[in-house]
């Protein structure tokens, strides 16, 4: 404590004088907006005249002859976008437009050691995709996209069509991070 002539000033108890609080109150709120600009969860690079978003029917150019996959991942691709409101959906004419088809399937061995039983197989899903600037008629960016599963030789088909459903779903989770953060 530091005396003065007629008042004690106790450097710790500055919180009790209101007028340094109301100040304090007003740095905080602002920090706090100018802060909340700096990050964006969606990383910010969609770019601004892009509001709506037609996502196509998702094909299959694997051969794999099931078409019930490309069905599930056009549902999942909306279902996707449609949870995270970057964009409005519209059916056609959107400012950008966003194309998949899956590309290959593929079923293989995991690893087996000799004498042994196949016991697991590991199945892989790759897509293509590319996100369309409808605005300014180019293409934003063409990828490839490709995830895997693994599945146990005793469920058999069930397990393998279980394992490329759980592939497809990461994939649109991955076209979705793709689109809206520029990975």
């Amino acid at each position: 404590m530091i005396r003065t002539t007629s008042r004690t000033v106790n450097f710790f108890s500055f919180l009790s004088n209101r007028e340094f609080r109301g100040l304090s109150v007003i740095c905080i709120l602002i920090t706090a907006q100018i802060l909340s600009g700096c990050y964006s969860f969606t990383g910010g690079t969609i770019p601004p005249h892009l509001k709506t978003l037609s996502i196509s029917q998702a094909g299959d150019n694997s051969g794999f002859g099931n078409p019930r996959f490309r069905e599930y991942l056009t549902e999942q691709i909306i279902d996707r976008f449609r949870k995270d409101n970057s964009f409005t959906l519209v059916e056609t004419g959107g400012d950008a437009k966003l194309t998949a088809a899956i590309s290959t399937i593929s079923d293989a061995t995991v690893t087996v050691s000799t004498g042994e039983l196949e016991r697991e197989r590991k199945v892989t899903v790759t897509m293509e995709a590319e996100y369309f600037d409808g605005v300014k008629k180019k293409s934003i960016w063409k990828k490839s996209l490709s995830n895997f599963q693994i599945y146990a030789i005793a469920e058999g088909q069930v397990g393998r069509d279980a394992g490329i459903t759980k592939a497809l779903k990461q994939l649109s989770d991955d076209l979705l991070t793709a689109v809206v953060s520029g990975w």
